[in-house]
């Protein structure tokens, strides 16, 4: 029976504005943590709590969060998790609440409510007058483009970052659509205009992170993970849709739209050969475990 021996000890990494906060080989302050990411354009969650902060340091994430609040920006951190001392990135987003000084009986507690960014912009006006212009071209714009106040020219976007992975997608959609040149001249709502374009090219999209993700079928354009008994896999129930939901040690690289094997340690398959990742919920402390329950679909592919 495997034992997990080298992953005995979580890590966790919180970079803020006012400075790196760590715990990396459980000798440190104590975290404990709730993230949920899904397959859909809503913003991915985050809960983290630190305790017995130092006072004066909680006190300035505090008074920084209080000023860039009412800022478009926000006041942006973010968390990883990990084990042997290494911390992999699992939400960078804006902290929408934050509790500087939650006290308990014996200690004292930092809580901090993260999203994964850029929420502002999601409902933003699209606002622009583009003649035949490419549909991938489009589609950049409208994820790229910060924000703009009402009327003005050529703005109000997503404002997110568009990877090759996702460009790559799109690109290769626009090939098999009738859809190769179009003109934009009005004001639009940046979400509903971004679902009309992928609709047409067959695609869909979410947000990671603050990037524009581009799936097909709710798939990502990478490959994705192998889990096993042993490199993490507690346990697993297959559905009656063919679909499996897991508990498994925690890995970063696991998120939505991903496609994952889960396997026995003689590479059999339990249920299909391959699943699609459509939610995982990353919970643990520094003190215990550290762990991730996943539910997925019967694979696809792009």
């Amino acid at each position: 029976m495997a034992t997990f021996d080298q992953f005995l000890i979580p890590a966790v990494k919180l970079d803020t504005a006012q400075g790196t906060i760590a715990n990396l080989d459980g000798s440190g302050l104590r975290f404990e943590w709730t993230i949920t990411r899904d397959n859909t354009p809503n913003p991915d969650q985050a809960e983290v709590l630190i305790y017995n902060l130092a006072p004066v340091l909680a006190g300035e994430i505090a008074e920084a969060w209080i000023t860039a609040w009412p800022e478009l920006s926000g006041y942006r951190v973010t968390f990883g998790i990990g084990w042997q001392r290494i911390a992999k990135t699992v939400i960078v987003g804006d902290v929408w609440d934050l509790i500087p000084d939650e006290r308990t009986p014996t200690d004292r507690i930092l809580r901090l409510k993260i999203g994964d960014g850029n929420t502002a912009n999601r409902d933003s006006v699209f606002t622009a007058t583009y003649k035949a212009i490419t549909v991938v071209a489009a589609v950049e714009l409208i994820a790229t483009l910060q924000a703009a106040a009402p009327g003005t020219p050529n703005g109000g976007g997503l404002g997110l970052g568009f990877p090759e992975s996702s460009r790559a997608l799109v690109s290769e959609a626009a090939k098999s659509t009738a859809m190769k040149k179009i003109d934009i001249a009005g004001a639009y709502n940046a979400r509903e205009l971004m679902d009309e374009f992928m609709d047409t090219l067959g695609l869909e999209w979410r947000v990671t992170n603050g990037e524009f993700i581009a799936l097909r079928g709710g798939v990502i354009n990478r490959p994705g993970p192998i889990v096993k008994p042993s490199t993490g896999l507690i346990a697993y129930t297959t559905r009656n849709d063919k679909g499996i939901d897991f508990t498994a040690l925690a890995d970063p690289e696991i998120e939505p739209g991903i496609q994952v094997q889960v396997l026995d340690d003689d590479d059999r398959p339990f249920g299909a050969v391959v699943y699609r990742v459509d939610r995982v919920t990353f919970s643990g402390n520094t003190d215990g475990e550290s762990t991730m329950a996943v539910s997925a679909s019967k694979g696809g592919g792009v």
